[in-house]
């Protein structure tokens, strides 16, 4: 019996002590990730800042993002990239209001080769598509909707597909934006639809969505649909293009405000060319 109530109050004090880290301290931790890439299609150095799924609501307000802001400003980016879900509920989100507020905040990032965009799945419904292009365009966003831009002088080819689940998946308009003599980018949401373009010329691959699993534990491990092969951090692909695909764990949290065993993250990346 007494080694029973021992028992009890190890479980006890362990769920509290999880239950602290996981809704209280992980959930804040910000880290940063750094990548280093080499490339024949780039004749200099190249940084860009990944940040994604920042899903601000209660739980991850203006301020936080405010700090996560200061932190890619600090890394000085060539070009910064958001790959989607800004607002994790908009028809709940208390602070209508106040979007000002973000697009003030977003507004501040530094990136003299540009500041792009894509729609994440939480960037439908309820009001939010329209809401979503307002907030990054006021803040100095392109979004790339199923579109591309070139960055000139540095041989990018940046791409940008529109929300796998709720937008609208064109694989052909993708592929006639890939260029084999530049180095080409996509940017999506979701990472597990990176496998309908890796016969063509991709080079990297930059997703969110998948939260690293946010919680995770033995023998549980939740991730989205889309996000089920590609998961957390970097993959290479041994094919002609030695394609990469990152998967950002994120900034927020969505369906339950607690992260465990994924710190939220921030990516930077340094395309330099082959040696």
């Amino acid at each position: 019996m007494k080694l029973f109530s021992k028992l009890l109050g190890f479980l006890f004090l362990g769920t509290i002590i999880f239950y602290s880290y996981a809704r209280v301290i992980e959930p804040v931790l910000l880290t940063v990730k750094y990548e280093n890439i080499y490339s024949n299609f780039i004749d200099d150095n190249i940084k860009i800042v990944q940040f994604s799924d920042t899903h601000i609501s209660e739980f991850f307000d203006v301020n936080h993002l405010k700090k996560a802001v200061d932190k890619i400003n600090v890394q000085n980016p060539h070009i910064v990239v958001f790959t989607g879900d800004l607002i994790d509920k908009y028809n709940e989100y208390d602070n209508k209001d106040k979007i000002y507020e973000i697009w003030g905040v977003l507004n501040s990032i530094n990136a003299p080769l540009g500041k792009y965009a894509v729609y994440g799945n939480h960037d439908y419904g309820g009001g939010a598509k329209r809401a979503y292009r307002q907030i990054m365009e006021n803040s100095g966003f392109q979004i790339l909707l199923n579109e591309n831009t070139k960055i000139e002088g540095h041989n990018i080819n940046l791409i940008g597909m529109d929300d796998s689940i709720f937008g609208t998946l064109d694989k052909e308009v993708i592929v006639r934006f890939l260029d084999e003599d530049y180095y080409n980018i996509i940017l999506s949401h979701e990472p597990d639809v990176a496998e309908y373009f890796l016969e063509y010329n991709v080079d990297l691959f930059l997703t969110g969505h998948s939260h690293g699993g946010q919680v995770n534990l033995p023998f549980i491990n939740y991730t989205p649909p889309l996000a089920q092969k590609y998961i957390r951090g970097m993959y290479e692909i041994d094919n002609y293009r030695q394609t990469k695909i990152y998967v950002n764990v994120g900034l927020g949290t969505s369906t339950i405000p607690m992260r465990f065993m994924a710190i939220p993250e921030m990516t930077v990346f340094t395309i330099s060319a082959n040696l």
